[in-house]
């Protein structure tokens, strides 16, 4: 059951976005993504399904996700970051037990966008420190 989850969550990796260039420009790039659990992206929980990731203004770090049904749209601030080079385009999510949380997005290079740890995702670490679970990092790929 568990290698089956890795699975799953490891074809989820159908995620990623954004070309971030070094003076934070997140490019024009849109990508598809078929996630398949409810996850959070700071103020809002999206259900699972399938969605279109963008930059909502080139000029600036602000991604979207919006399903391709039109039925859930959220927009957040990102912060530029740099780190190890990502192959594919990669959606970067953190889950505590059941709860999934957006954290990063990447294009395939060694920049990034990060979204800052939120509330939700502090106070899930609070819930669960008592039982000291380890948190999970989960990456999909996303296609163009």
């Amino acid at each position: 059951m568990r290698k089956q989850t890795y699975t799953m969550i490891a074809v989820i990796v159908l995620l990623g976005c954004l070309t971030v260039s070094a003076n934070a420009q997140c490019g024009g790039i849109a990508l598809i993504a078929k996630i398949p659990f409810q996850f959070s992206t700071g103020k809002a929980t999206l259900p699972a399904g399938e969605y279109l990731v963008k930059c909502l203004d080139p000029n600036r770090s602000q991604l979207v996700f919006q399903s391709t049904d039109g039925k859930a749209t959220a927009a957040m601030p990102m912060i530029l970051v740099s780190g190890r080079s990502h192959g594919d385009a990669t959606l970067v999510f953190h889950r505590y037990g059941r709860r999934y949380f957006f954290v990063q997005a990447w294009a395939g290079g060694s920049n990034g966008l990060e979204l800052p740890t939120t509330r939700a995702e502090t106070a899930a670490t609070r819930e669960l420190a008592s039982i000291k679970p380890k948190p999970e990092t989960i990456a999909l790929t996303a296609r163009r």
